[in-house]
Order: C-alpha cells, then sequence, then structure tokens
C-alpha cells in the first residue's frame, strides 16, 4: 500500500511553500489574470500561458515582503505563482464558450445567458474535478514520459535565476506602463486601425491594427506556431485564396470571409477529434487505469470517484438535463487527459474544442433518441469540458515546475484548489462587466471571440458547410497521419486553421513577434527569458488599459478624462519603479 502512495504522492522533503503570503498573492494574481486574459482571449482569439508574468510579479512581490518578514524561498514563489495563473485559465474556458450564445441571439434565437449561480457552480465544479484528474495523470505525463510542459519549465527556470528578480520586475513594469500609455493613445487617435481596400472587387483588403499584445504573443508562440503556421493560414486564406476564387468567378468576395472563417473553425475541430482518435483512445488503458486504482492511494485520489457524482448533481442543478449531465462528467474524464498530454507536448491547450467535442456527442445522442436538448444547456456542457480542460493543462504546467524545483506537489494542489474557487466565484460577474463593454463590438474585428463563434457555430449550424467539412476533414487525416507516422510537420494545422478564421489583421503582427522570436533564438539565445518578460509585460499593460478604459466610459467619465487619468497612472507608475530601483533592490 505504501509503495502504491509513493506513485501518487511521492514523499515531500523540500520546505513547504504554502504559506499564508503565497496564497493572498495568489489570490491577487488570479483576479488580476482573469480580468486581463479574458480581454486577451476575446481580442485575439488565444491565451498563452501567463506563468511567467505570475512568476515575475510572485518572486517581486514575497521578495519584497521579505524585507519586513522571514525570508522568501524558491517553493513559495513557486506555490503563489501557480495559484496566480488559474484565473487566466479558467477565465478562457468561459469567455471562449458563453459569449457564443450573443452570437446566437444575433442570428434571432432564443437563447439566454445563464445566470450568475448557475454559470460560478459549473466554474467551481469543473475547475475542481479538473485538478483531481489531473493528480493521476502527473504520474503518466510528468514522471513517466517526461514531456516538457515549455511554460512550467521557463516558469521553474526564471524562479532559479533569483539573482535576476529585480531586473525581471523593472522590465516587466516598464513594458506594462509603456504599453498602457501607447493602449491609451490609440483608443483616442485610432480606434479601429486603419483599412486598405486594395481591390473590392475581388474581395483583397487588408486592416492595419497597432496592437502590442499581438506581437508579444506571437514571440510566446515561437515562430513554428506565429510564422510557420498562424500567419501561414491567414495569408493564404485572406491574401491568395480569396482573391484568386475571386477573380475566376468561383467565390462571390462578400461571402469570402465566411467560406474562410468556417473552414478555419474546421480545421480547428478536426485536428482536435483526430488527436483524439489517434492518440487517446490507442493509449486508453495506459492513461486512464490509474484512475481506477483508489486503494492506498491520497484521500483526493478516493474523493474524485465521489466528487464526480457531485459534478453530475451540480450541473443537474445548473439547468444541464440529467442525460447530458452525466455524458458532460464522463466527457471530462477523457479530455482532461488529451489536454494535459497536448498541453505537455506543445504548449497548446486548445481546450474550447474538448469541449465542443463533447458537445456535439451530446447533442447527437440527444438526436438519435430523440430527446430535446437546449441550447443553454448545451453551452454549459460545453463552458464545463472546457474549464476542466484548461486547468488540467495549467496544473500540468505547476506539476513539472514542482518536479525541477523540488517543490511539495500537494502544496500545489491546495493552492490551485482555492484559486479555482475564487476564480469559479469571481468569472460570471467579470463576464458580464465584458458583456456591458463590449456588447456592441462582439463578433466585429475589434472584439473577434473566434472560439465562441466557433461553438455557437457547431451547435446551430455553419454557414457554409461545405467549407467547413473540407477544413475538418484535412486537419483531421493530418493529425491522424502525424501520430500514425510519428512524425510532425512544420506546420500546426489547428493554429493554421485559427489564422485562416481570424485572417492577417492579427496574423501580420504575430508574424512579427515570430519573426523577432527566430531572430533572437538565432543570433541572441540569451535573451530569450528577457523577451519572454518584456511579452508578459506587453500582454498585461494592454489587457488593464482596454478593460480600464472601458470601465471608465461605462460610469460616464469624458473619454478625455479617462485617457488623462490613465496615462497619468502609467507614467507614476513608471517614476516610482525607476526611483525604487535606483534607491533599493529586491534581492541581494
Amino acid at each position: 500500500m505504501n509503495n502504491i502512495r509513493k506513485i501518487f504522492e511521492p514523499e515531500d522533503k523540500g520546505e513547504p511553500g504554502f504559506t499564508l503570503r503565497a496564497c493572498i498573492i495568489a489570490l491577487f494574481l488570479t483576479i488580476f489574470l482573469m480580468i486581463t486574459s479574458s480581454y486577451i482571449a476575446l481580442k485575439i482569439g488565444a491565451l498563452p500561458w501567463p506563468i511567467i508574468f505570475s512568476v515575475v510579479i510572485a518572486a517581486a512581490s514575497l521578495q519584497l515582503i521579505s524585507k519586513f518578514s522571514r525570508k522568501t524561498n524558491v517553493h513559495e514563489i513557486n506555490v503563489a505563482q501557480a495559484g496566480g495563473t488559474i484565473g487566466g485559465l479558467l477565465a478562457s474556458g468561459v469567455v471562449f464558450t458563453i459569449p457564443g450564445i450573443l452570437y446566437l441571439q444575433a442570428k434571432g434565437v432564443t437563447v439566454f445567458l445563464p445566470s450568475v449561480i448557475s454559470l460560478a457552480s459549473v466554474c467551481i465544479t469543473a475547475g475542481v474535478l479538473g485538478i483531481l484528474l489531473s493528480v493521476p495523470l502527473r504520474r503518466v505525463f510528468v514522471e513517466k514520459e517526461k514531456l516538457p510542459y515549455p511554460s512550467g519549465t521557463a516558469g521553474a527556470e526564471v524562479i532559479k535565476a533569483s539573482a535576476q528578480l529585480t531586473k525581471n520586475t523593472f522590465y516587466i513594469t516598464i513594458a506594462l506602463s509603456i504599453t498602457g500609455i501607447f493602449v491609451m493613445l490609440r483608443e483616442w487617435y485610432f480606434p479601429a486601425g486603419w483599412i486598405f481596400n486594395i481591390s473590392p472587387e475581388i474581395g483583397l483588403a487588408l486592416t492595419l491594427y497597432p496592437m502590442p499584445l499581438a506581437v508579444g504573443i506571437g514571440y510566446l508562440l515561437g515562430h513554428k506556431a506565429s510564422l510557420n503556421s498562424w500567419f501561414l493560414g491567414s495569408a493564404i486564406g485572406w491574401i491568395v485564396l480569396i482573391p484568386l476564387l475571386a477573380a475566376y468567378q468561383i467565390l462571390e468576395p462578400s461571402i469570402g470571409a465566411g467560406v474562410m472563417q468556417n473552414a478555419g473553425m474546421g480545421m480547428v475541430i478536426g485536428g482536435g477529434i483526430g488527436f483524439f482518435v489517434s492518440f487517446v483512445i490507442p493509449r486508453a488503458k495506459e492513461i486512464f487505469s490509474p484512475l481506477f486504482r483508489w486503494k492506498g492511494t491520497p484521500w483526493y485520489m478516493r474523493f474524485t470517484p465521489l466528487f464526480s457524482v457531485i459534478a453530475f448533481f451540480i450541473l443537474w442543478f445548473a439547468g444541464v438535463n440529467p442525460l447530458a449531465s452525466l455524458i458532460a462528467v464522463f466527457g471530462v474524464w477523457i479530455m482532461v487527459s488529451v489536454a494535459a498530454k497536448m498541453t505537455g507536448e506543445t504548449d497548446i491547450d486548445p481546450l474550447e474544442q474538448f469541449g465542443i467535442m463533447i458537445g456535439l456527442l451530446t447533442t447527437g445522442i440527444f438526436a438519435v433518441i430523440g430527446l430535446n436538448f437546449d441550447y443553454l444547456s448545451v453551452f454549459l456542457v460545453v463552458c464545463f469540458v472546457s474549464i476542466a480542460s484548461a486547468i488540467a493543462g495549467d496544473i500540468g504546467h505547476d506539476y513539472k515546475s514542482a518536479q525541477i524545483l523540488g517543490t511539495r506537489v500537494k502544496d500545489i494542489i491546495k493552492i490551485d484548489m482555492i484559486a479555482v474557487i475564487a476564480a469559479g466565484l469571481l468569472a460570471p460577474l467579470v463576464l458580464n462587466f465584458i458583456i456591458a463593454s463590449y456588447q456592441k463590438e462582439f463578433f466585429t474585428p475589434s472584439m473577434p471571440a473566434p472560439q465562441a463563434q466557433m461553438v455557437a457555430g457547431s451547435i446551430f449550424g455553419f454557414s457554409q458547410p461545405l467549407a467547413f467539412f473540407l477544413g475538418f476533414l484535412i486537419a483531421f487525416v493530418w493529425i491522424v497521419l502525424e501520430n500514425v507516422l510519428k512524425k510532425k510537420a512544420p506546420i500546426l494545422p489547428m493554429v493554421f486553421g485559427i489564422g485562416l478564421f481570424l485572417g492577417p489583421t492579427f496574423g501580420i503582427l504575430l508574424a512579427i513577434g515570430g519573426l523577432i522570436r527566430l531572430f533572437t533564438d538565432k543570433k541572441k539565445p540569451k535573451v530569450y527569458q528577457t523577451g519572454v518578460i518584456l511579452a508578459a509585460g506587453i500582454m498585461g499593460g494592454e489587457g488593464v488599459a482596454g478593460l480600464t478604459n472601458k470601465a471608465m466610459l461605462i460610469t460616464g467619465i469624458p473619454a478625455i478624462i479617462s485617457t488623462s487619468l490613465l496615462l497619468g497612472s502609467f507614467s507614476i507608475i513608471i517614476i516610482v519603479v525607476l526611483i525604487i530601483m535606483q534607491k533599493t533592490k529586491l534581492v541581494k
């Protein structure tokens, strides 16, 4: 029995990292990242792991507190950052799915947003179940297969480089503030960017929108994802195919955007299902067998089956049909393993695709047996599975950093549980604020929300089904062949599909970030970490400035006053940081 326990809960010999001050910092970070990540996810259609930002802020905060109390250690920093990232990933599970209801409402469909209580209960339940199911998966993917989990590894390396914490804090604060100033000026002088109608008769147009966070995301994703895949998809679809097909009168320019967007959706969903069929099913026994070894395992392992039953009843309470609730819980057990594996290998977690798969499965079963399945229930099922998959992927990075640093695994689990509950309670409020702020801008170039459109399209039906099916088939076969032949192409089909959906406006900006990363990797590899820090600050700065500006406008503060207040605030931050950096150091 003791041997079994050691498999799932290795002996923790390190210093404890779970402290009151680590919890407080983690909760502050998780709320901050929930707010900014919601904005970023809807704006760009992607959310790179916010681990580096969380690491730097957690480390700087604890080091500063240590000046007035006991010293901190790497484990306390690691625990604080682990809890801090939860809010961002849980937020993505919500904003990638629930705003799709607004899309259906615009199409004339009668469906209402879930109540605050229903959505909060779904968020918390999904997050807790994702953490519980991740425990046995840690043995398979972190301990046995030793998957890289790049963001978790990078976070651990930043924590180990404690001598650089002062400089990192300086970089991330300055990047955040300068980006915030730029965003405020952008919102005042050129909020829609610049549109160039190069050749309208064949649908060739280009919108340039100065969005620093897209460049930062391109850097974080690396050239394979941002340049080879995302930008290539946008360029082939919108700069080559639409004008070419329109020139030969095969396609009307007016529907060109819809065709490319539907094809992109098909590629993303087809790639996810292809991965499940070709990777998960053949390895089902290896992946899932630990979930049934309850004898002699830690209490939270034994509690997992019981909590799965509780999750079923909570979904039922939230308004989901009992059969659909059962399928959703079963689907989470499957999809968290896919999320853990894909995240560990590629640093990408297409969480909404996992939710869509279970949503489509549920609607298919209901159609076969002749039962009615309302739209709101479908969205709640998709949201439930997406959040669990997001959390399972995020905690995989935490397990990896814990393995590298020797942080106690149970400390990671405890802080993530607390953060999930806090984030789940606040998620509906953040969503309602964003909807109130941007409702008229949803599904436009300024706030495209592509994942929410994907979810709505998969439920309601796609405007260009042939294009969707073609994209689905290409990505499905592509992924299956990669897993069968065990060879990876230089292009990521699911990321290619996102580029096809969003078009060149974002693709160009991501390509710039990818080119910068390609140059630094080849010519200046030592500046990689500095680049990551700056990119994290840029993303945070745009998220803070964008949402704060909207909040001020909603309260009735004139634009010129809100802009002046924010510009002044960011300028003061820069001045204060410069003075602090000159007078003292956060670390010795």
